[in-house]
């Protein structure tokens, strides 16, 4: 009960803050469920060019962080004027609200469950410390592998891409798929 109220707290909280964007998020949802055929293909080519563009500037990581900053300013400061001129205060329906709480439940939701697996991970600590270093210890050496192996501006596409394509992945059901397909293949092993 105190958590579902805490949940209802936190969408308000997102909802306003989130207020400006309402009309931009939810053609966006559409795009990261992958409604259309087209969707990946959209969300992947414009993360292609958009790390192209910044390789191709090839600016040292604090310029690089700089530049982001901006263009992620910029965006959050021009999309509500955008969509303020566009869109009038009379085409915003008790259903396009509707979606917009659920969008930002989903969100909420979502952000929870993450904050919840990382605090299970430190709470290894406590209870098994062993299991604990283990973990972060092969995380932190296959990273730093990775890392001084392969391109850093590579695997962060990797990672966005990754990220960027997940909400659709768990919406179609995919990973679901591959697991039950990787349970079965197991089961007729044995």
């Amino acid at each position: 009960m105190a958590e579902n109220k805490e949940v209802e707290e936190q969408v308000k909280k997102l909802k306003r803050l989130l207020e400006g964007w309402r009309m931009a998020l939810l053609p966006l949802k559409s795009v990261f469920i992958w409604e259309q055929q087209w969707h990946p293909l959209a969300i992947v080519i414009s993360l292609t060019i958009l790390y192209f563009i910044i390789w191709l500037m090839d600016l040292s990581t604090i310029a690089t962080f700089a530049t982001f900053g901006l263009l992620l300013n910029f965006v959050d400061f021009i999309v509500p004027i955008i969509c303020n001129t566009i869109y009038s205060p009379n085409s915003w329906t008790g259903q396009k609200e509707k979606m917009f709480e659920e969008l930002c439940r989903d969100i909420v939701v979502s952000y929870n469950g993450v904050v919840r697996k990382i605090y299970s991970f430190y709470s290894l600590r406590d209870s098994s410390p062993i299991m604990y270093y283990v973990m972060s210890i092969s995380m932190l050496l296959t990273t730093a592998w990775l890392a001084s192996s392969i391109n850093n501006i590579f695997l962060l596409y990797i990672l966005t891409s990754m990220v960027m394509l997940w909400p659709g992945i768990q919406h179609k059901g995919y990973l679901n798929f591959m697991l039950s397909y990787v349970t079965k293949s197991q089961k007729k092993s044995d």
